[in-house]
């Protein structure tokens, strides 16, 4: 069976480091700004101070943080439409029609919500492929 792209990239050895949360923020900042994944910064990082070839470099970083304020949104929007459809069978199985049907009349447009949040996400931070 032939393997898929991330398994013929992926690295023989790993350690484990953890950070302090400064530690961490500096590394995220620092490889966003060059556009690499944190573990291609670091392994760059590791590699000059000891002097040997990098290894592989997987060109995208971190989402920008108006990404991820974005991502987020879209979760949120995506759970209150969840609300929404729970609120809308309640009502119904309780014999309140009116507001059934107001509920119901919402559940659209918070749908379009959701795929125009997923929409300006793929805009601000395209998929590599």
């Amino acid at each position: 069976m032939p393997r898929s792209g991330s398994e013929k990239r992926k690295l023989t050895g790993q350690v484990l480091v953890r950070l302090t949360a400064e530690q961490q923020a500096a590394v995220a900042t620092y490889a966003v700004a060059e556009q690499v994944s944190a573990a291609t910064w670091l392994r760059r990082l590791i590699a000059d101070a000891l002097g040997i070839s990098p290894g592989p470099v997987t060109t995208r970083g971190q989402a920008p943080e108006l990404v991820l304020e974005v991502a987020h949104l879209r979760e949120v929007v995506a759970e209150l439409c969840g609300a929404l459809v729970q609120a809308a069978v309640a009502s119904r199985k309780d014999g309140r029609p009116a507001e059934h049907a107001a509920i119901e009349a919402l559940i659209p447009s918070i749908k379009s919500a959701v795929l125009e949040l997923d929409k300006l996400k793929e805009k601000l931070w395209p998929r590599a492929r």
